[in-house]
C-alpha cells in the first residue's frame, strides 16, 4: 500500500506547477466562442430588435402627418454690387461667410413677417391653432418662431444653391409658403441693391463738383513749378531715379551671386576641413567626381569580398587596395581643383559688387542735389496725380452707378420651385421602425457580448484549464434533471447518452491514475453548495461499477443528511458512529437494492463531530474500506462554506474538484483551490458540470 500511495502522489497534478504555465489573456477574444454566442442567443437579439421595430412602426403611424416643400435659390456669383464710402465696383464672390448672411436673412423676422401678410395670417395660424388665443401684438412674434421651428433654410454641400424647406399639415400651405418665402427674399434683396446704388450716386455727384475745384488749382501750380525746376537744375529727378533703380537691381543681383559664392566656398572648404576629400564628395559634384565615386564604390565591395576570403598581404587584395588609394587621390585633386574655381567665382563676385557699389553711391549725389531743388515740385505733382485719379474715378464710377440702378437684379435666381407634396415628410414608420429595430439590435448584440466578455463565471474548459492551471477531467452536460436519482435512472435508460459518455471518460481518467493500485479513494469537492457534488459522486460509483469494479459512495458531509435524505436511503448507524467507536464499519454501511454499488450515508446530521473531525480519525476508515471496495468515492463539504472539507480532502488518495458551468464565480474557484495548495492538497483535476448543450 505504501508503495502505491506513492505513485498515486507522484501522478496526481501540484497547482504550484501549473501556475506556473503562461495565463491566458483577460483581454484577448475569441471569435468563434462569439459566434457561437450569437447561435445561442440570436432568438434574443432578434425577438427584441423585432418588437421594438413594432412597437414603434404603431406609435408612429398614430401621429399626425406632416407634409414638406422645398425651394431652391442659387447665389449668382457674377451678380455685382456697388458699395458705399471710397470702396470700387466689384463683383462678390459667394463664400462661407456670405452664404451664412444669406442664411441669416432668409430666416429673419422681418422676412417671414413679410411672408405672412402676403399669405394672410389667418391661414399661416393652422401650423400653430393654440396662437390664435393670444393678443395681436404678442400673436406676430409667436407666430415668427413657430414658422422658425418648421422652417429649414440650408445651404448644399460644395455649392452656392441654399435650399428652403416648410413643414406643415396642409401641403398646399407648405407649398405657397416656401414659394413667397423665395419671391419675397429676391424682391427685397433687388429693392436693397437700388437704394444702395441711389445713396452712392448721390455722394458720388457731390464729390465730384468739389474734386473738379482742386484739379485745376494743383495743375496750374504744378506747370508752373516744373518749368522754373528744369532752368534750375537742367535734369530731372525721375531720369536720375531711374538708373538709381537699375543699377541698385544690378547690386542685389551682384550681392546674390557673392554670397553664393562665398557660400560655396565656405561650405566646401568646412567639408574638406572635417573629412577630407570624401566629406567634400557629398558638397560638390562634378562629372569627373562621380565617375571616380562610383570606381571607389566598386573598389571597396570588391575589397569587402576578398576580405572575407583572404588576407591583407593578398596579391590581388593588395592591388585592390593600391587602385583605391589613387582614386582617393585623385579625388582629393578633383576636389581641390573645384574650390580654386569657386573661390575665383567669388572674387569676380566680389569686385562686381565694389563696383556697382560706387557708381551707386555716386548718383545717389547727384539725387540728392536734384532733390533738393524739385520736392516742392513732386510734392505738388503728387497732389494734382492724385485728385485727377480720384476725379476720374468718381467720373467714371458715376456713370456706372446711373446705368446699374436701371438695370440691377437680384444677386440670386430662383432655380426650383415647391411643388404640391403628395406623401407626408414625417411621420415615417417604416424608417422609423427600421431605425428602431437597428439599434435595439445593436444593442442587445452589444450587451450580449459585453456580457459574454466580463463573464466572471467559467463558461468553456479551456477557460478553466487558463485560470486554474489544472486539467479539465471531463465537461459534464446538462441533463437539467431534479436531483441525484434522476441522473442515475438517466444514466441506466441512456447508457450511452452525451452524460454517460463524459462520466466514463472521468472513470477512466480516476482509474488510469495509478494502475498498480489495488484500490482507490477519491474525494470530490467545489467551492460552494449546489454545484453537483453528490450527482458526479453517485454516477461515478454507478460507472465503477459497470467497469467490474466494487465502488462504496461515502457522504463525508456531517452537518447534514446529505445524500441519503436526497435518494431516501436510512441507516441506523453511519460515518459518526463509526468514528466514535459505536459501531463497526460493516454496520453502517448501506447497499440500496436499486444500485450497484454500496453507501455511507448520515443517519442524523453530527455538527459536534464535524467539529472534532481529524484526518487522523478518518484516514484509518477510508483504507479500511478501501480493503473491502475497490474505489472509494467520498463527497465532502463545499471547501469554502465547510472547514472540514480539507481534513476529508487529506485523507483521500485524489481529489475531483467540480465546477458548476457559468454559475460559479472565478474568485470562488481560485480561493477554494488556494486552501487546498496551502494545505499542501493536490488535485486529480476539475469536473466542468451542467454544461449546456452545444457549448
Amino acid at each position: 500500500m505504501n508503495t502505491a500511495f506513492t505513485r498515486s502522489e507522484q501522478m496526481r497534478i501540484d497547482p504550484a506547477l501549473r501556475a506556473g504555465q503562461k495565463p491566458r489573456d483577460p483581454d484577448a477574444i475569441e471569435l468563434r466562442g462569439l459566434l457561437r454566442l450569437f447561435a445561442r442567443r440570436w432568438k434574443l437579439i432578434f425577438g427584441a430588435a423585432i418588437v421594438a421595430a413594432v412597437c414603434v412602426y404603431l406609435a408612429v403611424a398614430q401621429m399626425t402627418p406632416v407634409y414638406s416643400a422645398q425651394a431652391k435659390v442659387l447665389l449668382d456669383p457674377g451678380g455685382a454690387q456697388l458699395l458705399t464710402g471710397d470702396e470700387l465696383l466689384q463683383t462678390r464672390t459667394p463664400s462661407q461667410q456670405v452664404i451664412n448672411g444669406e442664411l441669416a436673412i432668409l430666416r429673419s423676422n422681418l422676412l417671414i413677417e413679410d411672408v405672412i401678410g402676403q399669405l394672410g395670417a389667418e391661414r399661416v395660424l393652422t401650423i400653430a391653432p393654440d396662437l390664435a388665443a393670444l393678443p395681436a401684438d404678442q400673436q406676430m412674434d409667436a407666430l415668427v418662431w413657430a414658422v422658425r421651428e418648421r422652417l429649414a433654410v440650408y445651404a448644399e454641400n460644395d455649392s452656392y444653391v441654399i435650399a428652403l424647406s416648410f413643414q406643415s399639415p396642409d401641403p398646399a400651405l407648405a407649398r405657397d409658403f416656401t414659394n413667397t418665402l423665395a419671391d419675397r427674399y429676391l424682391v427685397r434683396q433687388t429693392e436693397t441693391r437700388r437704394e444702395t446704388i441711389r445713396q452712392a450716386a448721390t455722394w458720388l455727384e457731390e464729390r465730384l463738383r468739389v474734386l473738379g475745384a482742386e484739379v485745376a488749382t494743383s495743375e496750374e501750380q504744378v506747370a508752373q513749378m516744373r518749368t522754373d525746376s528744369l532752368i534750375a537744375n537742367g535734369g530731372t529727378l525721375e531720369n536720375a531715379s531711374q538708373q538709381i533703380a537699375r543699377l541698385n537691381n544690378q547690386l542685389v543681383e551682384a550681392r546674390a551671386q557673392r554670397a553664393t559664392a562665398e557660400a560655396q566656398v565656405r561650405q566646401l572648404e568646412e567639408a574638406l576641413d572635417a573629412g577630407g576629400a570624401l566629406g567634400a564628395v557629398g558638397v560638390v559634384t562634378s562629372p569627373a567626381l562621380e565617375d571616380l565615386q562610383t570606381k571607389a564604390v566598386e573598389l571597396r565591395q570588391q575589397e569587402a569580398s576578398w576580405a572575407q576570403s583572404v588576407d591583407v598581404d593578398h596579391p590581388r587584395r593588395a592591388a585592390i587596395l593600391r587602385e583605391l588609394e589613387q582614386v582617393d587621390k585623385e579625388m582629393s585633386a578633383e576636389v581641390q581643383r573645384i574650390l580654386q574655381k569657386l573661390r575665383g567665382e567669388f572674387e569676380v563676385a566680389r569686385l562686381s559688387e565694389q563696383s556697382l557699389g560706387e557708381t551707386i553711391m555716386r548718383m545717389e549725389e547727384r539725387v540728392v542735389a536734384i532733390s533738393r531743388g524739385e520736392i516742392s515740385l513732386r510734392q505738388l505733382e503728387r497732389e494734382a496725380q492724385t485728385a485727377r485719379q480720384t476725379y476720374e474715378a468718381l467720373l467714371s464710377r458715376l456713370t456706372d452707378t446711373r446705368t446699374q440702378e436701371r438695370m440691377q437684379t437680384s444677386e440670386a435666381r430662383m432655380i426650383e420651385r415647391a411643388t404640391l407634396p403628395v406623401t407626408p415628410n414625417a411621420p415615417r414608420p417604416k424608417l422609423m421602425a427600421a431605425l428602431a429595430g437597428s439599434v435595439v439590435f445593436a444593442v442587445v448584440a452589444v450587451a450580449v457580448f459585453l456580457t459574454e466578455m466580463t463573464a466572471t463565471t467559467f463558461r468553456s474548459a479551456g477557460e478553466v484549464r487558463s485560470e486554474t492551471g489544472l486539467p479539465v477531467l471531463a465537461a459534464l452536460p446538462d441533463g437539467r434533471w431534479d436531483g441525484p436519482r434522476a441522473c442515475l435512472d438517466a444514466l441506466r435508460d441512456d447508457p450511452y447518452a452525451p452524460f454517460s459518455e463524459a462520466m466514463r471518460k472521468l472513470r477512466t481518467r480516476l482509474m488510469m491514475r495509478d494502475e498498480y493500485a489495488i484500490s482507490t479513494s477519491a474525494v470530490v469537492l467545489s467551492s460552494v453548495p449546489g454545484e453537483g457534488r453528490s450527482t458526479v459522486a453517485l454516477a461515478l460509483a454507478d460507472m465503477a461499477v459497470r467497469a467490474g469494479r466494487s465502488a462504496i459512495v461515502v457522504d463525508c458531509d456531517l452537518r447534514e443528511m446529505g445524500i441519503g435524505q436526497q435518494m431516501g436511503w436510512w441507516a441506523d448507524h453511519d460515518l459518526a458512529d463509526v468514528l466514535a467507536g459505536v459501531a463497526r464499519v460493516e454496520d453502517a454501511i448501506c447497499q440500496p437494492a436499486d444500485t450497484g454499488f454500496d453507501v455511507l450515508v448520515n443517519a442524523r446530521p453530527h455538527p459536534d463531530v464535524a467539529e472534532e473531525l481529524t484526518a487522523m480519525a478518518l484516514k484509518p476508515v477510508i483504507e479500511q474500506l478501501k480493503t473491502i471496495y475497490e474505489v472509494v468515492i467520498l463527497e465532502g463539504p463545499a471547501l469554502l462554506a465547510a472547514a472540514d472539507s480539507i481534513i476529508v480532502a487529506k485523507a483521500a488518495d485524489s481529489c475531483i474538484y467540480v465546477v458548476e458551468h457559468d454559475r460559479t464565480e472565478r474568485s470562488a474557484v481560485q480561493d477554494g483551490l488556494g486552501l487546498l495548495h496551502e494545505m499542501q492538497v493536490p488535485i486529480e483535476g476539475v469536473v466542468l458540470n451542467r454544461v449546456p448543450a452545444g457549448t
